[in-house]
Parts: structure tokens; C-alpha cells; sequence
């Protein structure tokens, strides 16, 4: 009986036993490894066995220390600091002038000229009536321009004699224009110094002289000067005038029909030169073949400001029809000038 108490006990503590390193077997890394779920991949391992550093998919969008968040707010300034594009409060905004740098004039809108009002303007009408000023000083620049292309090569001086003359006496009525106008305008003060440097390359029997008085002329834009009062007296040479006008008024028909909105500009532009050579020329009735008739030749100038002018009105309007009608009154107005003062044009 003892026996058999003795062989239960023992057998007891056994189970007891066993139950416990079964217990413990997972904890002193003896249990199975687990298999990876179906939708999941080992962690893989490094060479010494311990498991590499993975990055969490659910973490790669979450900042770190080292990577922080992207802030929705990073490319707006801060309530302290200034906009990029707004200067700071103690920095001038860069299209104000500074203490150092004064502000310019600033320059007028260009005037709308009335195609119906400029049809039949008397003589003494305000410069813009006719031209606007922005138009004259764009075209004050490409003559003096064109004045240098005549001055390139000396050799040349004499072939481009003729033509130098004639920039240089549109010139001179282009900046009397400018200096009487009624806007005001960046060449303005310019003027006088304009006009007088202009006579002088157009006076010029030799390239040293002209080249010296182009010299003058770019200085004279640049920077005004000395000149002469500036009143709608007789300042140029009118052959030389009249010889520029058939060159201008070229560019006018060529462009009126068939390029008329997209040469508008310059259409105008030309216009404007034209406009200006038919003001300048009134005084120099006695330079014609017929110094007598002053009213005639009065007219068929005022016929070609106004019908000038009626075609920039028309260009700034974009009213092609009233263009092609302008243009036609302006080749009529040179056609009916050479029957009486130079008919051999016209026969």
C-alpha cells in the first residue's frame, strides 16, 4: 500500500514537472516559430542573425526628428516677415523711386485723335490734335538712328548725302513737333538742342562735319542743350522734306489694305512723320515755284496734316474703312499740290 502511495507521488511531481518547462519553454527561446501570415513577409535578417530595421509602411508618410512634417503653410511668410513679392517695411518697393534714384515724369496716355475733327482742323490747333507725343518721340529716335545708318562708312559719304538731308530736315521739324507739344513728353526740354543739332548734320558738306554734328544730336537727346526759340516758323529745307514724304507715305499704302491690323502701329507711326513734315512746311511757301501763292500751298499742307491725322485716328480705332478713305484724301492732297507747284511729278 505504501508502495503503491510512494509511486504516485513521485508520479505526481512529474506531471508537475513537465507541465512546467512546457510553461517555460517559450520564454528561453526553444518555442516554434511562428509562420507569417499569409499577407505578410519575414523580416528578414542580418548576417549575425538579428533582425534588420524595416520601415514601417504606415510610418514612411510620419515625420521623424530628422525629417520633419511638410507644413501645408511653408511657402506663405510668416505673420513678421514680409511676402516675396511685397517689399519689407523698412526696403523701398522696387518701382518707387529712392532718396537716391528720383522719380521720373511720368508720361501722358496717348491721345485718341477724332477721325471726324481731324478731317477739318484750322491751322492753329494744339500738336496733339494732329500727333500724339508718344508717337513723336518714338519716331525723334529712329531718325536720329537712321541718321547714323547714313554715317556708317565715310567712303559712302556722298551716295548717302541726299538721303542724310532728308532725316536730318524730318528730324528737325520731328523735334520742333515735340518741343511745342502740348503733352509732356521725356524730350521736351530736349528740343531746342534737337532742332539745332539736326540743322547742322543737315548743313554738313563733309563726313567729319556731319559726323561731328551727329555727335552733337545724340548728346542733344540725351541731355538737352542750347537752342533756338521754338515757334512753327520756316526751320527746314523743303525740297528735302518733300522728298521724304513719297518714301513715308509708302509705307502707309502698303500697310492700309491688307496688313492693317497687324501693322497698325506702324501705319500710325508713319502718319505721325507726315503729319508733322505738312505742319512744318506751311512757312515755306516762298521756297516753292510759286512763292505767290501762299494760300494754296497753305491749304495742300493743312489737306495733309488733317487727312494724316484722320488715319491715326482711324488706326486707334481700328476702323479700316475710315483708314482707306484717310489715305486716299492724303495721296489726293499731294497729287493736287504738285499740279501747282511742281507739275512735272504729275505729268
Amino acid at each position: 500500500m505504501r508502495r503503491t502511495w510512494e509511486i504516485g507521488r513521485i508520479a505526481g511531481w512529474n506531471v508537475a514537472l513537465l507541465l512546467a518547462v512546457l510553461i517555460a519553454l517559450p520564454t528561453i527561446g526553444c518555442a516554434p516559430p511562428s509562420e507569417p501570415k499569409p499577407d505578410e513577409e519575414p523580416a528578414a535578417t542580418d548576417t549575425d542573425g538579428d533582425t534588420a530595421d524595416q520601415p514601417d509602411p504606415q510610418a514612411a508618410d510620419e515625420p521623424t526628428a530628422d525629417t520633419p512634417a511638410d507644413d501645408p503653410t511653408a511657402d506663405e511668410p510668416a505673420d513678421d516677415e514680409p511676402a516675396v513679392d511685397e517689399p519689407a517695411v523698412d526696403e523701398p518697393a522696387v518701382d518707387e523711386p529712392t532718396a537716391d534714384t528720383p522719380a521720373e515724369p511720368a508720361q501722358e496716355a496717348m491721345t485718341a485723335i477724332d477721325p471726324a475733327e481731324a478731317a477739318d482742323m484750322p491751322m492753329d490747333v494744339p500738336v496733339s490734335k494732329f500727333a500724339p507725343a508718344a508717337m513723336l518721340v518714338e519716331q525723334v529716335d529712329e531718325y536720329v538712328e537712321d541718321v547714323g545708318k547714313s554715317l556708317e562708312e565715310p567712303d559712302e559719304f556722298e551716295s548717302e548725302k541726299e538721303q542724310l538731308s532728308q532725316h536730318a530736315n524730318t528730324l528737325v521739324v520731328l523735334a520742333l513737333a515735340v518741343g511745342l507739344h502740348d503733352q509732356d513728353n521725356q524730350l521736351k526740354a530736349h528740343a531746342p538742342a534737337i532742332v539745332k543739332a539736326a540743322q547742322e548734320v543737315a548743313a554738313a558738306e563733309d563726313y567729319e562735319a556731319a559726323q561731328a554734328a551727329f555727335e552733337q544730336l545724340k548728346k542733344a537727346v540725351e541731355e538737352g542743350g542750347d537752342g533756338p526759340e521754338l515757334k512753327w516758323e520756316k526751320v527746314a529745307s523743303m525740297p528735302a522734306l518733300m522728298k521724304e514724304v513719297p518714301s513715308v507715305n509708302s509705307t502707309i499704302t502698303r500697310n492700309v489694305k491688307r496688313r492693317f491690323d497687324r501693322r497698325g502701329d506702324k501705319i500710325a507711326s508713319a502718319a505721325a512723320v507726315i503729319a508733322v513734315i505738312g505742319q512744318g512746311s506751311i512757312p515755306n511757301a516762298e521756297d516753292t515755284i510759286e512763292p505767290e501763292k501762299t494760300e494754296e500751298w497753305e491749304k495742300y499742307c493743312l489737306d495733309m496734316r488733317n487727312a494724316a491725322a484722320q488715319l491715326i485716328g482711324a488706326v486707334q480705332a481700328q476702323e479700316q474703312e475710315i483708314a482707306l478713305e484717310a489715305n486716299e484724301k492724303l495721296q489726293q492732297s499731294c497729287h493736287d499740290c504738285h499740279e501747282i507747284f511742281h507739275p512735272e511729278e504729275v505729268n
